[in-house]
């Protein structure tokens, strides 16, 4: 439970030093966590037993019978996971659309023009021309950019794998397009999770070797105010957003 009388500087309206030792933000709430802990379960099973098609045949006889038999059991793990993810999805848009902190996410999510101005003076302060990065709010303009085309990768190898799944059902032009598109988003949706999530997530330099946020949900005031000046500021001033992201004590265990 939030305690709702923060200690504030008189002057400044910043909080005091005590009372920044304990504070924590709320950045993923309990459903968000288990949304995407199923999610990156799925994703990695996929991966990896999508990409088992196009392993030799030599690589798998050197396994023996465990490889055949790992193999046999590939498309049920391929369609289990795929099936799962899509049901994650499916639940993902109703958390949008009809409860509170869904909708909440959403319209923190929409793209807005300060995205674009905060692309561009991030650009300048890496090329050092300007002396400091913009304030980003609860999503940055690489989060939004990240989340559609989360969105988008999933719809398209949902719906291509729905129609390899049922590829009796269709002409052999759509189930070949369906294949090669599903190969293509792949292996893009595999760079871009290897590539681009995991180094702004986990291999930045502050966060290495591995972030801990995507399972307690929580950041220190610290890395808020590096991080997300914008938002820490909006809360600051709210009280009813201070119900909503801030934790007092993290010894309790991660916000639920």
């Amino acid at each position: 439970m939030v305690n709702n009388e923060l200690a504030l500087d008189a002057e400044t309206g910043v909080p005091s030093e005590a009372a920044a030792d304990e504070r924590y933000f709320v950045r993923l709430n309990k459903s968000e966590r288990v949304q995407h802990m199923i999610f990156a379960a799925c994703f990695f099973v996929l991966v990896a037993t999508g990409f088992m098609l196009k392993l030799p045949e030599s690589f798998l006889s050197f396994f023996g019978q465990a490889g055949e038999m790992l193999f046999r059991y590939r498309r049920l793990l391929h369609r289990t996971a795929g099936t799962l993810m899509i049901l994650v999805g499916v639940y993902h848009v109703y958390y949008l659309l009809l409860k509170p902190a869904g909708r909440r996410w959403l319209v923190d999510m929409l793209p807005r023009l300060k995205d674009l101005k905060d692309m561009r003076d991030n650009l300048l302060y890496y090329f050092n021309i300007r002396n400091e990065p913009p304030e980003f709010d609860r999503f940055c303009y690489k989060h939004k950019i990240e989340y559609g085309a989360l969105i988008a990768g999933t719809t398209i190898m949902s719906v291509t794998g729905i129609i390899l799944w049922t590829q009796y059902e269709w002409s052999k032009f759509v189930v070949d397009i369906a294949a090669l598109v599903h190969g293509m988003e792949a292996i893009l949706a595999s760079l871009a999770i290897m590539i681009w999530h995991f180094y702004e997530i986990h291999f930045r330099p502050h966060k290495s070797p591995l972030d801990n946020l995507w399972i307690t949900g929580v950041i220190n005031e610290a890395e808020m105010k590096e991080e997300y000046m914008l938002h820490y500021k909006k809360i600051m001033n709210d009280p009813e957003l201070q119900k909503i992201f801030i934790k007092e004590n993290p010894k309790r265990g991660p916000e639920s």
